[in-house]
């Protein structure tokens, strides 16, 4: 009888244990602080009601985040068992599931607003091209192209690949920039396997081109590659996502970029799992 006790016991404290233990969370890599950085940045921000989450997540479980550098690598460590869960932007989540068909929401986290913004060298040359990227993005939001754009290859997008994006070639203008993407985020961030630029931001490059008369060049790159790609000057801008612009030290913005104006914010994440 005792014997039975103690293994009754034992299995409790052992199931204590294991569901004490933290959810492994994947999330794209954030090149400004550590996995364990952010993983207490989101706790923290937890506590002071930055971050609230509600379905089926309870209030307390904790989170480990593991980063990766692209949204495929993710997926086969989800798929693999190496992590619990992935975290991503709520049109990005939902494109996903639609697609996989394997995949459901475990949390929602409501946050303080993400923005996708763009990167630039911290020298008088970034600065000049940010201030021009911030007078197209003014302007389409003025006249309605950013809306217009947001329900066309975000809010209105299919299951298949998001909309080819077509970008004008100017056969006498010699200015050329080149912006860097990961094309790994769809609708919103998007390159086909043939190498076709697709889904929203591309389509807000392919606009502000336009706008400022010059052609557009794109550069393929992983996530954790986006800042060594400005810096070495191998691409003039990159593809960025800004979140949390109040704290003091942000997770994902290293000091020698500047970032232009948001053109598109979201205040939920999904957390996905199989």
């Amino acid at each position: 009888m005792r014997k039975i006790l103690s293994a009754i016991l034992l299995l409790t404290l052992l199931a204590g244990i294991a569901s004490s233990e933290p959810i492994k969370a994947g999330i794209l890599s954030k090149l400004n602080m550590t996995q364990e950085e952010y993983s207490e940045l989101i706790a923290n921000g937890r506590k002071a009601g930055t971050w609230g989450f509600f379905t089926s997540a309870p209030e307390s479980r904790d989170i480990a985040f593991k980063f990766y550098d692209s949204l495929s690598a993710m997926q086969l460590a989800l798929n693999a068992g190496e992590i619990d869960e992935v975290v991503l932007p709520e049109a990005v989540a939902e494109y996903v599931m639609n697609v996989t068909g394997q995949y459901r929401v475990s949390a929602i986290a409501k946050t303080k607003p993400a923005y996708l913004a763009f990167g630039f060298r911290l020298d008088d040359a970034g600065k000049a091209l940010a201030a021009k990227f911030n007078d197209a993005i003014f302007a389409m939001k003025a006249d309605g192209t950013l809306a217009v754009l947001q329900g066309q290859y975000v809010y209105e997008a299919g299951i298949g690949d998001p909309e080819a994006v077509e970008f004008r070639k100017f056969a006498n203008v010699k200015d050329k920039i080149t912006i860097a993407v990961t094309g790994d985020l769809p609708p919103i961030d998007y390159v086909a396997a043939d190498g076709t630029a697709a889904g929203f931001n591309t389509a807000v490059i392919a606009e502000i081109g336009k706008r400022l008369n010059v052609n557009v060049e794109l550069v393929y790159i992983m996530s954790g590659a986006r800042a060594a790609t400005v810096m070495s000057g191998r691409a003039d801008a990159v593809f960025w996502i800004q979140g949390f612009r109040d704290v003091k030290r942000h997770s994902d913005i290293p000091e020698m970029l500047v970032l232009s104006e948001p053109y598109y914010e979201w205040n939920e994440f999904l957390f996905l799992a199989r």
